[in-house]
C-alpha cells in the first residue's frame, strides 16, 4: 500500500521543489521536499520501503530536472542505506537523530550528486564550490523542515500501516 502511496505524493513534491521551492532560494539553495520525504520515510519504516521511496522520488526528481535519470535516486539510496545502517529503528524518531540525518544526508546527497553529474559533464562547477553554495543553504533548509516533515510523515505512515482486528 505504501509503496502506491509514494509516487503520487513523490510527483508532487518533486513538482513543488521545480516550481515553489525554487523560489525560496537562499544563495543556490533551497528546501528539498523529496529528500525530505524520503528521509522521514527511511526514518519511519523498513530499507525495502525506504528504497522504494528512495527510487520512487528520484525519478521524480531528475525528470523535472537537468539530472540523467537515476542521479537522484542513486544518491537518496546512499542517504537510505547510511539512515538504516548506522541507526537503530528505536532511535530513528528521537529529537536528535532527524536533525542529525538532515545535516548529513544532505551533504552525501549533494556529494553522490555533484559527482555524478561531473562524470556525465552535465556541470562544470567545482565539488567544493557546488557543496558550499547549493549544498550548505539546503543543509539549512532541510534541518529546519526535517522535524515538522517527520511529525506530518508518521501520521501517514501510521495511517498506511494495516489494523489488526479487534478481538472482543
Amino acid at each position: 500500500m505504501s509503496y502506491f502511496f509514494s509516487i503520487p505524493i513523490l510527483a508532487l513534491a518533486a513538482v513543488l521543489n521545480a516550481t515553489v521551492m525554487a523560489e525560496l532560494r537562499l544563495g543556490g539553495g533551497a528546501p528539498d521536499l523529496v529528500f525530505l520525504l524520503v528521509v522521514c520515510w527511511a526514518l519511519l519504516s523498513d530499507l525495502q520501503g525506504a528504497l522504494v521511496w528512495a527510487t520512487v522520488g528520484g525519478v521524480m526528481q531528475d525528470l523535472l530536472s537537468m539530472a540523467p535519470l537515476g542521479a537522484s535516486s542513486l544518491g537518496l539510496v546512499f542517504v537510505v542505506f547510511a539512515v538504516d545502517s548506522l541507526f537503530a529503528p528505536d532511535d530513528r524518531v528521537s529529537l536528535v537523530v532527524p536533525p542529525v540525518v538532515a545535516v548529513a544526508g544532505t551533504a552525501l546527497y549533494h556529494i553522490v550528486l555533484l559527482l555524478v553529474l561531473r562524470v556525465f559533464g552535465e556541470i562544470a562547477v567545482p565539488v567544493g564550490q557546488g557543496l558550499f553554495y547549493v549544498t550548505l543553504p539546503t543543509m539549512i533548509y532541510n534541518t529546519l523542515l526535517i522535524l515538522p516533515m517527520l511529525r506530518v510523515m508518521a501520521v501517514i505512515y501510521r495511517g498506511l500501516q494495516p489494523q489488526r482486528p479487534r478481538v472482543e
